[in-house]
């Protein structure tokens, strides 16, 4: 009678220590995700649109030119046809920073009725200092 409550007392803890394992198990492993702010459709259509457009110079296209909203590392590349499409939406009053090497780096601010827009870059001067003067000899700096 002894052996036989021993027994079964065994199979109770068992079974008991099996289930609190697999609880804390279950526990440990799920993901825990805070609150965090839900902005209805209605708030995201009227205040943040997706921008689409072309950047061109005087004559041509330009392909790859860095259209980056200023103050964030959000950006993306114009196509071969110039043609871009900002990966996030913006909201009113964001800027949009164009660069492209040999061209004025230009600003644009969205506006309320911004959803697409045509921009042409102009050239800018690029001067290198002079060249450099090989006939001179290497002369260390070094002192003895």
């Amino acid at each position: 009678m002894k052996s036989i409550l021993k027994l079964q007392w065994k199979q109770t803890y068992k079974s008991l220590s099996f289930i609190g394992i697999m609880t804390l198990t279950l526990l440990a492993f799920n993901p825990i995700y805070g609150q965090n702010n839900t902005v209805t459709t209605t708030q995201v259509t009227v205040n943040e649109k997706t921008i689409k457009g072309v950047v061109s110079d005087e004559t041509t296209s330009l392909e790859g030119v860095n259209v980056i909203q200023y103050g964030t590392k959000n950006g993306t590349v114009t196509n071969e046809k110039g043609e871009f499409t900002f990966p996030k939406k913006l909201k009113t009053g964001d800027v949009l920073l164009f660069s492209y090497l040999g061209y004025v780096t230009q600003k644009v601010e969205i506006k309320d009725d911004t959803t697409f827009i045509t921009l042409k870059l102009t050239e800018d001067l690029i001067e290198m200092s002079g060249a450099l003067d090989s006939a001179k000899p290497y002369k260390s700096k070094r002192k003895n």
